[in-house]
């Protein structure tokens, strides 16, 4: 049951649940666009205009949030007290004590619970796990930006009852990047908030500098108000690795990693993958498996670090 009938909906969740042959049925509630919802055909499906309705009628067992973010918590909560596992866009939560409360209720009922932070299954992740994993290449500084231009004025990002601001968007890039490269948390995190504007003159762009074990360190450009980058860069002793498109791919991609290694340069092919199709696959095998401890930790994870960010950047308004 998908709740919530987003553009990510429309362009990548619902075209990868038709690949997954483990998905019988698909019900879509949108409060707004019931009657613009397209369901595959060759999946049974339901359409729902109330989201209290859909969690009560429909036979499903796994939910999809794709809500506004500041619908999250809710309806996480009521999700996972029907009896279901949920999956919830990021940022799955608006703050620390939400994330904790929401885990502890999906351990007492043995149920799943996920942000869908999807990139970090596309298997270029791996590649570059797997080229900078020994001594002499494995990385130090970490490098990222991920910013594109403005966004039309009535999307949500911009709104603050919504949950909008660039540190709630892009946040989860910026914090889940330590945790996949580096595998901890830091161990000291500042950010700063580099442009305001909307009705609520909310975050538009933020950088992040945060110093982890073994002097290691991660600096990050992140916003909704420049031309589009999307690429990482990791730095270790003898080595050097470069890579566009590393938070957002198109599925038919063939990604290239730029090596650089004592001086020599070459290029490896990353395969084309749909990574919502994946972290989809990788949820149903933690269900068919009763093991969610991943996705509870990475989760929680990246929210402790996203709380440690946002009140450093948002500092400088109190």
């Amino acid at each position: 049951m998908i709740l919530g009938y987003s553009e990510i909906v429309k362009r990548r969740i619902i075209p990868a649940i038709q690949k997954i042959a483990d998905f019988s049925y698909l019900g879509v509630a949108s409060f707004s666009s019931a009657g613009r919802v397209s369901l595959p055909a060759a999946i049974d499906g339901e359409v729902f205009d109330d989201y209290d309705r859909a969690l009560s009628k429909s036979s499903a067992d796994l939910v999809y949030i794709s809500t506004v973010n500041s619908r999250h918590a809710q309806w996480v909560k009521k999700s996972l007290l029907s009896g279901c596992h949920v999956i919830v866009d990021k940022p799955a939560f608006l703050n620390l004590k939400e994330a904790e409360k929401s885990i502890i209720l999906a351990k007492k009922n043995s149920l799943c619970l996920a942000e869908a932070t999807v990139y970090a299954f596309h298997p270029q992740i791996d590649m570059i796990r797997r080229v900078v994993s020994n001594q002499n290449t494995s990385p130090l500084r970490l490098s990222t930006m991920f910013s594109f231009p403005p966004l039309h004025p009535d999307n949500f990002r911009y709104s603050k009852t919504l949950g909008g601001g660039a540190l709630y968007d892009l946040g989860p890039y910026a914090v889940s990047c330590g945790r996949l490269f580096f595998g901890s948390q830091p161990r000291q995190i500042q950010g700063w908030v580099s442009s305001r504007g909307g009705k609520d003159n909310l975050e538009l762009s933020f950088s992040i500098l945060a110093q982890y074990p073994d002097n290691r360190s991660l600096v990050g450009h992140f916003g909704f108000d420049t031309e589009y980058r999307n690429c990482i860069t990791l730095l270790g002793k003898d080595s050097c690795l470069e890579a566009e498109r590393i938070f957002t791919i198109p599925v038919e991609l063939e990604n290239e990693l730029k090596i650089t290694e004592k001086g020599q340069k070459k290029i490896l092919k990353a395969p084309a993958a749909d990574c919502f199709g994946l972290f989809l696959f990788r949820v149903l095998e933690s269900i068919q498996k009763q093991d969610f401890k991943e996705f509870y930790d990475s989760l929680f994870s990246d929210a402790q670090v996203l709380d440690r960010l946002r009140k450093s950047a948002l500092k400088e308004r109190r």
